[in-house]
């Protein structure tokens, strides 16, 4: 059970790190443009950008991670009672549940994060909810091209076998 636990909580560590590093490299190339477009000092400008891209993307992606953690839970314990779903509809929950957990997440961490660097968690919250939801959904299409990519090097080994 603790390995278990502990396999969780780094799958879950990886994601977010994943995650923040790739919106901090994202930060890091805005803040250098802004940085040449304004004439600013382009290593300060784009290391401050660089640096908020990542607080930001921590809170919104920690809390989606929780958000998602809760909502599988709650899903799960859902059906339990109700053995009678097919494996379309998990399928379409599936991606349901991925969508409302970014959208929490956006909510939840851009109300921290507008908080923290402005004061007003709800101007936070609305400018990320739909950030998250598209990093959603780039989850999924990236989800959907492994999994065909996976089944087209499966039918290719098999048509070598055959």
């Amino acid at each position: 059970m603790t390995s278990k636990l502990l396999d969780d909580g780094l799958a879950v560590l990886d994601h977010l790190a994943a995650r923040a590093t790739a919106s901090a490299l994202a930060g890091l190339g805005c803040g250098a443009a802004f940085a040449t477009y304004k004439g600013y000092p382009i290593p300060k400008t784009s290391l401050s950008a660089s640096l908020s891209c990542a607080l930001v993307s921590t809170a919104c992606f920690s809390m989606e991670r929780l958000a998602f953690g809760v909502i599988t839970r709650a899903t799960e314990q859902l059906s339990n009672d109700d053995n009678s779903e097919s494996s379309a509809i998990k399928s379409r929950t599936n991606s349901n549940v991925l969508y409302a957990s970014h959208a929490l997440g956006g909510c939840f961490g851009g109300g921290i994060a507008g908080f923290l660097f402005q004061g007003h968690p709800f101007a936070g919250a609305f400018l990320l909810t739909p950030i998250m939801l598209c990093a959603g959904k780039m989850e999924l299409k990236l989800d959907e091209y492994k999994a065909e990519r996976l089944r087209q090097f499966v039918e290719d080994d098999n048509g070598r076998n055959s």
